[in-house]
């Protein structure tokens, strides 16, 4: 996969980062899978956020059988971070 700067990207472009694939073996990678914690990021900017310096607006999708609600806390479970 070659490196296109866009101002969104999917969940397997952000998984491809994971790997390496997005921005090159040598440069920064996502977590992945399961740490990525995100699906999709749905906007980037180089002026936006509260001191116009850049900004990034992510989604995860929410669901019942997401890996942390098991152990994060057992019986009270709370989406990390």
């Amino acid at each position: 996969m070659q490196f296109e700067s866009k101002s969104s990207y999917s969940k397997d472009e952000l998984l491809a980062s994971g790997r390496g694939e997005l921005f090159g073996k040598e440069n920064a990678k996502l977590p992945a899978p399961n740490m990525l914690m995100i699906d999709r990021i749905v906007e980037i900017n180089n002026d936006g956020g509260d001191y116009g310096l850049g900004q990034i607006i992510a989604e995860i999708d929410i669901h019942p059988d997401l890996w942390f609600f098991e152990c994060h806390f057992k019986g009270d479970p709370v989406m990390p971070g």
